[in-house]
């Protein structure tokens, strides 16, 4: 029995594999088809030990939601199920296979929750129908606060059994935003999903350009709340800071190497600006990109042998790439316009930023050697900017913006679909989306 124990909500949840996992997923939906097979799916009401009875079907709405937002999957309404699921369904009974083949479903999830004071046990198990066999099961154990989380990570699990995709459920979006009539900018997280908005700083300052560290456990950014552009490093779960770029002019922080020894900001002296990388211990810094006109924005490759970075040596601002500690770059966006905010996709093959387009600001997308550009988000009555790619490089996350009104949007890398995540919150920018957890 495999056990892995993880952090969350400041508080310890347990996941227990019940059952032994194939060394390899089996591969029924291919996330690289686009109008591709989905899986249709029954997600049945949970049996409920003890508790609220509110969790027969709370956590089903969640998980339901979560599949739902894949668009690998068709969800079986409850009204068709022709099985209830009790606790029997845990100690030996079978399931009903054929009844739930005849409603359409070629898998199902079922579940059972227990909930005793401030502890919550939670197994769920994902069948397939077709041949009546399990594919995962899982129990975890933790508070009633973490149940979202909880949900979460079977989520993850399921894309994970269907596609060999680890999901990107649990993972969270840091961005900033203005509260109110505040004249600042703070920093706020929202979840994937687009629960659990919360505030992260409140100093009544311009807070930007948040950038998670590779573990998921620091943000990056600028902030004036001393009256001058400084970079911090703030802990996501304590709150702790430190400064870590302390030298310079105007800096902004532009994403961290992959194993998280530096971070990569633009940083200007003497009226120039350069990209710097810093180390995170001890901040020992070291130029990577300079010229002289400006250079902004660095976003490291995943394998850490490059970045793509914003400079205006040829006249307007373009994105280029530079091996790191190898002479020369090449620009990769095209056009005499204006590109910036690069976003460097995890597998390494695309990068998405923000390029001016028929009089607006649209998401592109274009390979490292600058050829497929591809537009992927636009709006006739608005501007797409700031890019962030998801951490299965399936979405990005951007900017909408419109006289008087912003909001992130998250949409498929292909530009199939999109959503609103964020809205109501006055001049919301730069999302940054966290690494898969």
């Amino acid at each position: 029995m495999k056990r892995s124990i993880g952090a969350a909500s400041g508080a310890f949840l347990l996941a227990l594999s019940l059952f032994p996992s194939a060394a390899f997923p089996v591969l029924y939906i291919d996330i690289n088809a686009p109008g591709g097979k989905r899986m249709p799916i029954a997600v049945a009401d949970v049996a409920v030990g003890s508790g609220d009875p509110s969790l027969s079907r709370g956590i089903p709405t969640i998980l339901s939601d979560d599949l739902a937002l894949t668009d690998l999957f068709d969800l079986i309404p409850p009204t068709a199920h022709l099985e209830t699921v009790t606790a029997a369904h845990f100690s030996g009974k079978p399931l009903s296979f054929p009844g739930w083949k005849l409603i359409g479903a070629e898998a199902v999830v079922i579940g059972t929750v227990t909930a005793r004071g401030d502890r919550l046990s939670v197994e769920m198990r994902l069948y397939d129908a077709t041949q009546g066999t399990l594919l995962v099961g899982k129990r975890y154990t933790g508070t009633p606060t973490q149940l979202r989380s909880i949900v979460h990570k079977f989520a993850n699990e399921i894309v994970y059994t269907f596609t060999g995709v680890r999901g990107v459920f649990g993972t969270e979006i840091a961005f900033s935003a203005r509260s109110g009539k505040s004249k600042g900018k703070e920093l706020y997280i929202v979840g994937m999903d687009g629960q659990d908005l919360r505030k992260v700083t409140d100093n009544r300052s311009f807070n930007l350009f948040p950038r998670w560290s590779p573990d998921g456990q620091w943000l990056a950014y600028t902030s004036y709340r001393t009256g001058a552009p400084n970079v911090y490093l703030r802990n996501v779960s304590t709150g702790t800071e430190k400064e870590v770029v302390r030298f310079g002019g105007s800096k902004a922080p532009g994403g961290f190497s992959p194993d998280g020894v530096w971070l990569y900001a633009g940083v200007s002296q003497a009226g120039n600006s350069d990209i710097y990388r810093v180390r995170v211990v001890g901040g020992a810094a070291e130029k990577v990109a300079e010229g002289w006109g400006l250079e902004v924005s660095p976003s490291p490759s995943p394998d850490g042998r490059r970045i793509a970075f914003v400079s205006d040596r040829g006249g307007s601002p373009q994105i280029y790439v530079k091996t790191v500690g190898v002479a020369g770059e090449t620009r990769i966006s095209t056009g005499t316009g204006y590109a910036t905010s690069p976003s460097w996709s995890p597998a390494g093959d695309r990068i998405a930023y923000t390029a001016r387009s028929g009089g607006r600001f649209v998401v592109a997308t274009v390979a490292p050697d600058g050829t497929g550009l591809r537009e992927v988000a636009s709006a006739a009555d608005g501007d797409c900017e700031d890019p962030s790619f998801s951490p299965d490089g399936r979405s990005l996350v951007y900017t909408y913006r419109k006289k008087g009104y912003s909001a992130l949007k998250i949409i498929a890398s292909d530009g199939r679909r999109q959503r609103t995540l964020v809205s109501g919150l006055g001049d919301a920018g730069s999302p940054a989306w966290s690494p898969g957890r």
